[in-house]
């Protein structure tokens, strides 16, 4: 069965590594649990950080929001 591995490091607040599998509830759903914890809290976070960094004048090379 697949799996899914996020893992996330730097300067996140949520830093280590989360796995979603298929193998209790499908492809589909670990993809969905997969997107749910990255639009979830974990989202919220790394919003309020850019907020603080631009606040602070931080700011990526190109620019928050901006495509690469």
């Amino acid at each position: 069965m697949g799996m899914i591995n996020i893992e996330v490091s730097g300067s996140f607040r949520n830093c280590g590594i989360k796995h979603f599998t298929a193998r209790y509830g499908g492809h589909a759903q670990a993809v969905a649990e997969a997107i749910m914890y990255l639009s979830g809290d974990f989202l919220s976070d790394a919003i309020k950080l850019d907020h603080e960094l631009h606040k602070d004048g931080e700011k990526p090379e190109i620019g928050f929001g901006e495509r690469v």
